[in-house]
C-alpha cells in the first residue's frame, strides 16, 4: 500500500489574534488527518503567541516567532520547514472548508499529470458579511499573465514541483503568490478541482485593502511576462472570456442547488451535501443576472450549523 500523502499548510502571520484561531480551528477540523500546520509569526504583540500556545500540542502544529522582512520571506521560511509531499499556504485571516485536504489529495491522485491544483473559494466581507463566489476557471496562462487570477487559499502544489520552482519571489510585498502561478504556469500543468476550497475574507487589514500599491506591484510583474504591445488582443479576450465563464458557472451552481440530492453529480459536491450549509436559491438566481447580481445577491450560502458564525469573529 502506498502511505497517504502528507499535506503541509505554511500560515505567515503578524498581529492577526483576531483572526488566527479561526483559520487554527479551520484547519483542525478537516477530514483528512495527513498534515502539518507551520505557524510563521513574524514577532506579534497582540494575543496571537497566547493562541498558538494553547493549541499548541492538540494537533500537528509548530510554530516560530522572529522579526521577518514581510508575508513572503515567512512563507518560504515555513516552505523550506516543510516535509509534506503537498504544500500550500494558509494566510492567519482565510479559513479552508472542513473537506478541502481530502478534495486535494483525491484530486492529485486522479491528476497525475497535474502538479498545482485549485479550486473555487468563497469571499467573506467582515464588516458588511456580504459574501461573493470567487469563481476561478479552467487554467489558460495567457489569462493569467494579462487580466486573470487563482483564489491563493485555495492553491495547492506537489513537493516536486516547489523543488523545480524555487521559493517566492521576497522582493515582492502584495502579489508574489501572482507572480508564482505566472512562473510556474510556463512549465507545470494546473488543474482546476470545481469545488469550494477556501474562504477568503475582506476586512481593513488585508493585503488587499492596500489599492493602488497592489494594483502597480501586480502591473508589474505582469510586465515580465507579457510585453506592452501584445497587451491589448489577450486581455480583451481574457475578460470576454471570463465573463462567460462566471455565468456559466453561476447557472450551473443553480441547477446543481436546485437538484434533488440523489441526482446530483459534481460539481462542488461537497459543498452542496454538507450538512452545515444550505443556499439561498433566490440570492443564487440573482448571481446570473448581469451587473446587478453580485451587488445584491447578498449572503448567498446560509451555515445553518453556525460554521461561518463561529469560525469568523
Amino acid at each position: 500500500m502506498v502511505a497517504a500523502p502528507l499535506v503541509s499548510i505554511v500560515t505567515p502571520t503578524l498581529n492577526q489574534g483576531r483572526f488566527i484561531e479561526a483559520t487554527i480551528r479551520s484547519i483542525k477540523g478537516q477530514s483528512y488527518d495527513r498534515f502539518e500546520h507551520i505557524v510563521i509569526d513574524g514577532g506579534s504583540t497582540d494575543a496571537t503567541l497566547d493562541i498558538l500556545r494553547r493549541y499548541e500540542g492538540t494537533y500537528p502544529m509548530r510554530w516560530l516567532s522572529e522579526p521577518d522582512s514581510g508575508m513572503y520571506e515567512a512563507v518560504n521560511k515555513g516552505l523550506r520547514m516543510a516535509s509534506g509531499d503537498i504544500l500550500a499556504y494558509l494566510n492567519s485571516d482565510d479559513l479552508y472548508f472542513p473537506w478541502t485536504l481530502e478534495t486535494v489529495v483525491e484530486a492529485l491522485a486522479r491528476h497525475r499529470e497535474a502538479d498545482f491544483v485549485f479550486g473555487d473559494a468563497l469571499s467573506l466581507n467582515d464588516e458588511t458579511k456580504r459574501q461573493d463566489l470567487y469563481w476561478t476557471f479552467p487554467f489558460s496562462l495567457s489569462h493569467l499573465r494579462t487580466t486573470g487570477f487563482l483564489a491563493q487559499p485555495a492553491v495547492f502544489w506537489r513537493r516536486s514541483a516547489y523543488t523545480s520552482i524555487g521559493p517566492f519571489d521576497e522582493r515582492l510585498r502584495y502579489v508574489a503568490d501572482c507572480d508564482y502561478w505566472m512562473r510556474a504556469g510556463a512549465t507545470h500543468q494546473f488543474k482546476k478541482v470545481d469545488e469550494f476550497l477556501a474562504v477568503e475574507r475582506d476586512h481593513a487589514a488585508t493585503q488587499r485593502a492596500r489599492g493602488s500599491a497592489v494594483w502597480d506591484e501586480l502591473t508589474e510583474v505582469r510586465s515580465r511576462y507579457v510585453a506592452a504591445g501584445e497587451r491589448p488582443g489577450p486581455v480583451r479576450r481574457s475578460v470576454l472570456r471570463e465573463r462567460v465563464w462566471r455565468r456559466l458557472y453561476s447557472f450551473a451552481l443553480v441547477a446543481q442547488a436546485t437538484t434533488p440530492e440523489w441526482l446530483r453529480r459534481s460539481p462542488w459536491h461537497r459543498l452542496l451535501a454538507a450538512p452545515e450549509f444550505r443556499f439561498s436559491r433566490l440570492r443564487l438566481l440573482l448571481l446570473t443576472i448581469p451587473y446587478l447580481g453580485r451587488r445584491f445577491a447578498g449572503r448567498v450560502i446560509v451555515s445553518d450549523a453556525g460554521w461561518l458564525e463561529t469560525l469568523a469573529p
